[in-house]
């Protein structure tokens, strides 16, 4: 036993010498890779395909999922980085053949702005397909109006003076036809500013709207703004559209009105300013007692016209 023992300690080295040995081949082995990654190969690789600078009023109907398999010569470093990543690369449709709904593009023609794309060292073998096919459609384009803006915030006693100037009043905007045959007019982003007190001079951005691209996306916004008082006048109510064979008695005749007035217009304005009216069309449409009450008429320099009556009975006199 004891020469058994001594045998084994002679013909394996001990821990120490154990473990040198195994850096010395965990180095050997490191530079071994590096050696062989810092060399040049030949290999496959897969691209997913973003199509990119389609031309004006053209639009993807869908995400083509396109992809290329491409043959580069890199080192095995950057292989390495190529087979361990998602690559996307992308692909000019700017020139490519519109005919019908599908476009087709020639890659082999493109061939340098993908090599461009790549690593710095890296070179591109070739590319397949040498064709892609995708599918598209025509934008629409049409000039929208400018909604004016009316959710201010004005300090007490005050309120806009004049009608709104907005530079430019209307925009070119594109985007499929289903989508900008339901657009009549813009929004634009609310005023930051609270208790206002003071004219109106603002840039302000237009509201986004899902799958529309606006040629402009920011307007200005001018309006004036003066104090205002409030005050309160009996106005009667008119009758359209009676015929003349016909006579007919409201209830009430008249209504209790409260308004904004600019202050130096506050002495001179009247009830002889305001015209409402029901229309008698509306008992004939909808077979009804009461009709709804209207405003038809009233001064410019007056805002937030209110009345709490909102319909009147009839009596019809033959």
């Amino acid at each position: 036993m004891q020469w058994n023992f001594e045998y084994l300690r002679l013909r394996f080295p001990d821990k120490k010498r154990l473990r040198f040995f195994s850096i010395f081949v965990a180095v050997s082995f490191f530079f071994w890779i590096i050696t062989k990654l810092s060399n040049s190969y030949s290999s496959s690789v897969d691209f997913d395909v973003n199509f990119v600078n389609a031309p004006p009023l053209i639009v993807l109907n869908e995400n083509p999922n396109a992809r290329l398999r491409t043959n580069i010569t890199a080192s095995g470093f950057e292989l390495l980085i190529y087979h361990f990543i998602k690559n996307e690369i992308n692909v000019s449709i700017e020139n490519a053949d519109y005919n019908l709904g599908t476009g087709k593009i020639d890659l082999m023609g493109q061939k340098f702005g993908l090599q461009q794309q790549l690593y710095k060292n890296v070179r591109l073998n070739r590319v397949s397909p040498s064709h892609l096919n995708f599918k598209y459609g025509k934008l629409k384009r049409l000039k929208v109006p400018i909604i004016p803006p009316n959710n201010i915030n004005f300090k007490l006693g005050y309120n806009q003076a004049g009608k709104w100037l907005i530079q430019p009043d209307s925009v070119w905007i594109y985007g499929p036809s289903k989508e900008v045959n339901k657009i009549s007019g813009l929004s634009i982003e609310s005023f930051k500013e609270n208790d206002i007190d003071g004219d109106i001079e603002e840039t302000l951005k237009l509201l986004p709207i899902n799958q529309i691209q606006y040629e402009t996306h920011e307007v200005l916004v001018k309006t004036k703004v003066k104090r205002f008082t409030e005050k309160s006048v009996e106005v009667f109510i008119n009758i359209k559209n009676l015929p003349d064979s016909l006579a007919i008695k409201l209830f009430p005749q008249s209504i209790n009105i409260t308004f904004l007035v600019l202050i130096e217009k506050a002495d001179v304005i009247s009830a002889r300013d305001f015209k409402f009216s029901c229309d008698y069309d509306q008992a004939q449409i909808n077979d009804t007692n009461s009709l709804d009450i209207f405003l038809d008429i009233k001064p410019n320099y007056v805002r937030n016209v209110k009345w709490k009556i909102k319909k009147v009975d009839y009596l019809i006199r033959k």
